[in-house]
């Protein structure tokens, strides 16, 4: 039987906002994470633009864009909500899909593991959004505990090549000063993240 994968939308040619290259987003639903600041909170629940596809299907919906992205070096974003909840499928998506395809993961980290194959391959690349490094904050904006996020950075940290991913850290207002933002630089260093792999940001609350 065919694995299958839940979508929320496939957004194409972005270039260079999730990825190296020409992109293409596909969203995915579902988030352990419940922000205060949450930009996406459809993907919180069960909508009408919830599809589920069998991996086959979504290769060929995306292969219309099969020369963006071997000209460019770009490719797939998966992105959501929180995609490594269906890690097993974009685990089969990587191992059928075109070997010239890159793939971007944007994640939080806040789940159980992250699956070999994609600390492994050289194909596969993160975007990691850290909230903050600060334990307290952390819970207070998410909800969550923050122990999961760390064990699977701590692994990114050790096994996939700097220039593979970079964390995203957030000036978020109400929650994180300067202090903070410098406190998390400097945990994130210590956990062996070169500083050049930190982006800093400011979150736009309307």
């Amino acid at each position: 039987m065919s694995k299958t994968i839940k979508i929320l939308g496939i957004n194409r040619h972005r270039l260079k906002t999730d990825g190296k290259g020409v992109t293409t987003l596909v969203a995915l639903p579902g988030c352990p994470l419940r922000c205060e600041y949450c930009i996406n909170k459809e993907f919180l629940q069960q909508t009408e633009r919830l599809q589920e596809v069998t991996i086959e299907k979504l290769i060929e919906k995306l292969s219309d864009d099969h020369c963006y992205f071997v000209y460019t070096g770009g490719g797939v974003t998966f992105g959501g909500g929180e995609p490594l909840l269906q890690m097993e499928s974009i685990v089969s998506f990587l191992n059928a899909c075109p070997e010239e395809w890159n793939l971007t993961i944007e994640t939080s980290l806040n789940v159980p593991y992250v699956h070999e194959s994609l600390l492994q391959s050289e194909r596969v690349s993160f975007i990691i959004d850290i909230k903050s490094m600060n334990k307290d904050i952390y819970e207070r904006y998410t909800g969550k505990s923050q122990e999961q996020t760390l064990c699977n950075l701590k692994q990114i940290a050790k096994q996939v090549a700097g220039g593979r991913y970079y964390v995203r850290l957030p000036r978020i207002p109400g929650y994180t000063t300067e202090v903070h933002i410098d406190e998390s630089v400097e945990a994130l260093c210590a956990l062996g993240i070169n500083k050049n792999n930190i982006q800093i940001f400011d979150y736009v609350v309307e």
